[in-house]
C-alpha cells in the first residue's frame, strides 16, 4: 500500500479550499478542482433521484457523443454501476475497473467493447457520495490506455474527498434538487409514459421495456411516438440527448 503523501495532504485540503463558497455552480467547481488539482482531465458528475437512479450528469472533456452513446445502450454494462457494487460500498466509497474485475475479465466485457474501447477509454475510478447509507451521487473519471491507472494514492484522496463532498452536497445540491421543477415535456407525459421515459435512459431496449412492463412491443411503440411527440424528437438517442441538456442547463439542438 501506497503511504499518504504530504503532497496528498496538501491537494486534498487544496481542493477543499477551492469549494469553500462554491453553491451555484458546484459541481463544475469540483471537476474543475480535480482536473487542476490531480489531474482528473475526464469525468461526469452524477446525482441521484429519489429512485436510486443516477441522473442530471454533469461533464467535463467528456465527448458528447460517447454520453449518447451511454445512455442509448451501455449504461446497463457498465461494471461499477451503483447496484453492481452496493455489497461494497459499506467499506469503501472508491472503486476502479480492476478492483472488480482482472484485466482479462475487463476485456472481455460489453463494457469494454461497446463503450470504454470504443470510445478510447480505458481506466475508469468511480466515487460514490454517501450519507448513512444512501447514495447521493456518483463521479465517473476515465483515462485512455496510453496514461498512466489511477493509483492507489488517488483512492486514498478520493475516499477523503467523498466524505466532504458528500457532506456538501446535503448542503447545497439537495435542496435545490427538491426545489426544481421537471422539465415541462415530462410533466405532461403519462404515468405510463414516464415509465417507458426511465427505461428508455436505463438503456433498455423495446423488447425489454415490454417484458419488464408486461406490455406487447406494439405498446411500447404507441407510448415512445407519444413521448417523441411530446419532446419534438424522433428518435431514442435524441430523445436523452435533449433530457441530458435540459438537465445539465447545456444547449440542446435537437
Amino acid at each position: 500500500m501506497e503511504a499518504f503523501s504530504n503532497q496528498d495532504y496538501q491537494k486534498v485540503l487544496a481542493f477543499m479550499d477551492d469549494m469553500v463558497g462554491s453553491t451555484e455552480n458546484f459541481r463544475q467547481q469540483a471537476l474543475q478542482s480535480f482536473e487542476r488539482r490531480f489531474g482528473f482531465q475526464r469525468a461526469n458528475f452524477w446525482m441521484v433521484n429519489e429512485h436510486e437512479e443516477r441522473v442530471r450528469p454533469v461533464m467535463r472533456n467528456i465527448d458528447r457523443n460517447a454520453m449518447d452513446s451511454y445512455l442509448a445502450a451501455c449504461y446497463q454494462h457498465d461494471i461499477l454501476l451503483p447496484s453492481k457494487v452496493v455489497d461494497r460500498l459499506g467499506h469503501q466509497h472508491v472503486l476502479r475497473i480492476h478492483d472488480v474485475l482482472s484485466p482479462h475479465e475487463y476485456e472481455q466485457s460489453d463494457y469494454y467493447h461497446e463503450f470504454m474501447a470504443r470510445h478510447g477509454y480505458y481506466h475508469q475510478m468511480v466515487a460514490y457520495l454517501m450519507n448513512n447509507g444512501q447514495l447521493l451521487g456518483s463521479i465517473a473519471f476515465v483515462r485512455s490506455k496510453k496514461e498512466s491507472p489511477f493509483q492507489e494514492r488517488d483512492i486514498k484522496c478520493m475516499e477523503i474527498i467523498s466524505r466532504f463532498l458528500s457532506r456538501t452536497m446535503i448542503q447545497y445540491e439537495r435542496p435545490k434538487r427538491i426545489a426544481s421543477s421537471k422539465p415541462q415535456q415530462e410533466t405532461d407525459l403519462t404515468a405510463k409514459e414516464r415509465e417507458v421515459l426511465a427505461l428508455v435512459q436505463k438503456g433498455f431496449g423495446n423488447e425489454a421495456i415490454a417484458a419488464q412492463m408486461f406490455v406487447s412491443i406494439n405498446t411500447v411503440k404507441k407510448h415512445l411516438q407519444s413521448i417523441y411527440r411530446k419532446f419534438d424528437v424522433t428518435n431514442r438517442t435524441s430523445l436523452c440527448y435533449k433530457i441530458l441538456a435540459k438537465e445539465s442547463g447545456s444547449p440542446s439542438s435537437v
